[in-house]
């Protein structure tokens, strides 16, 4: 498993993520970015960014079995729409930010309540890719 910070990546931010896959890192980071810092999309100079960090961090031993650490995963159907939308991130307040935006594109949902977003944060589950 190799660690990867959000500063290492130029962000004032003490955001980390351990990943066992260059790619799973590369979700990952994509979903922070977007989500904590607003970026819409990662661009080839992010790209070729974490994939250096990914390489020159120092490799880590992380004992939790399959999963990766701090991932958490929550679906539509979670909250009854027949949709596949699922999101993942580190934490239930992430999945259920990222679950009322789509909500409000996908599904017309204006106003994503707090009883919504605990039901989210209660249904997510380890992600085990």
């Amino acid at each position: 498993m190799r660690e990867v910070t959000c500063r290492s990546l130029g962000h004032d931010c003490g955001w980390k993520q351990v990943a066992r896959t260059e790619e799973l890192l590369m979700d990952v980071v994509a979903i922070h970015l977007r989500d904590v810092h607003g970026v819409p999309a990662l661009t080839q100079e992010m790209v070729g960014a974490i994939k250096q960090a990914f390489n020159n961090a120092e490799p880590i031993e992380v004992s939790t079995g399959d999963a990766e650490p701090g991932l958490k995963a929550a679906s539509c159907k979670d909250l009854g729409f027949d949709c596949g939308f699922r999101y993942i991130a580190q934490t239930g307040e992430l999945i259920a930010d990222g679950i009322a935006m789509h909500a409000r594109e996908a599904h017309g949902i204006m106003e994503f309540s707090q009883e919504m977003a605990a039901r989210v944060k209660s249904m997510a589950q380890d992600w085990k890719g």
